[in-house]
């Protein structure tokens, strides 16, 4: 072999191995976030009904509605607003919660087809990002919501 063919061919197992290193888009967008998907505990999306509130923890006849959320091209949320903590509970979770939320619904982390990570407020700790899940897929996984 000719030292130009070495060369090229030297190159093109350079190009492949960097290649195959190089990390995912999810990867990339875990990594620029600082953390990692929250997969445990709680997740809690506040709702603001308005009026006579009820009962704390009794059902208002309402949903945490998704539908006004931003999406991408492929019809998935972009980063819905939720709290969450890993191993979280509701009473770990709640506070930092804007009071203008008078109800809320809650499910337990995983969020299936979605992915929620961790992205602090300077006034909530446990604020949390929401996406790659459709708004009618995340308002039927939250369902009702109850009064605060």
């Amino acid at each position: 072999m000719t030292w130009k063919a070495k060369t090229f061919c030297g190159l093109v197992a350079l190009a492949a191995v960097c290649a195959g290193a190089q990390p995912t888009i999810a990867e990339n967008s875990t990594a620029k976030a600082g953390t990692t998907p929250v997969t445990t505990g709680v997740v809690i999306r506040g709702v603001t009904i308005g009026g006579a509130p009820g009962a704390p923890g009794t059902p208002t006849g309402r949903t945490c509605d998704f539908s006004k959320e931003e999406v991408g091209p492929d019809g998935r949320m972009t980063g819905a607003s939720v709290n969450c903590r890993p191993g979280g509970n509701l009473g770990n979770t709640m506070p930092g919660l804007p009071t203008r939320f008078d109800a809320y619904c809650i499910i337990n982390a995983p969020v299936k087809s979605a992915r929620v990570i961790q992205s602090t407020l300077p006034d909530n700790a446990n604020h949390c990002d929401l996406s790659g899940i459709t708004p009618k897929d995340a308002t039927g996984q939250f369902k009702g919501a109850v009064w605060r």
